[in-house]
């Protein structure tokens, strides 16, 4: 209702002192194509070339004239698109696109390499595991030491190593559970097969 007093108005303005251009409306009517008063849409998307005939010959060849509001509306779209495509690809390529403020942002940092502990250690560590799951701060600085060793790598390995055991177990479980369901003329027959 008081939209249509605010329209009047501005078609009354005559336009600015600086240009040679008429005033465009911008309502919701004037850009959908739509013919003022609130009647019911046209036949829609096939009557704008009717509508809007300078769509025909533009900058673009099948652009629009730039009088056009809705012209004006795709030419902004199209340049921030065209914008943002090579934004992308240019951070594709590895490079900072155009307008990015200050320098990039770290990568992330990179996994440190897998330790190749080497067969003394190894056999220090299983010997040691067979005895103690656990170990308390000072053997296991011990151990690291006599090993030349960090102390993470000690407490990854044996953390590893427990973590394997508790594999191990559950696999051998599930066998024994799944023997046991074994109709017992299999069991023999499994029994008798050579190894």
């Amino acid at each position: 209702p008081g939209g249509g007093r605010g329209r009047n108005v501005l078609d009354q303005l005559p336009p600015p002192a600086n240009s040679n251009k008429p005033l465009t409306p911008f309502g919701i009517e004037d850009i959908l194509g739509r013919p003022r008063g609130g009647s019911p849409p046209g036949p829609g998307p096939a009557a704008l070339p009717a509508r809007f005939p300078e769509r025909a010959a533009g900058p673009r060849g099948g652009g629009c004239a730039p009088a056009s509001p809705l012209c004006a509306l795709e030419e902004l779209a199209s340049k921030t698109f065209r914008g943002l495509e090579l934004g992308v690809l240019q951070a594709a390529e590895g490079r900072d696109p155009p307008g990015t403020p200050g320098p990039r942002p770290p990568c992330k940092k990179r996994r440190k390499s897998r330790t190749a502990f080497t067969a003394q250690q190894l056999r220090e560590l299983e010997a040691r595991f067979l005895r103690q799951k656990y170990l308390s701060p000072a053997e296991r600085d011990g151990l690291a030491a006599r090993l030349a060793l960090s102390t993470a790598q000690v407490i990854t390995w044996f953390q590893n190593r427990r973590a394997k055991l508790k594999r191990d177990l559950e696999e051998l479980r599930a066998d024994v559970a799944s023997l046991r369901a074994l109709p017992p003329a299999a069991l023999r027959q499994l029994a008798a097969m050579p190894d």
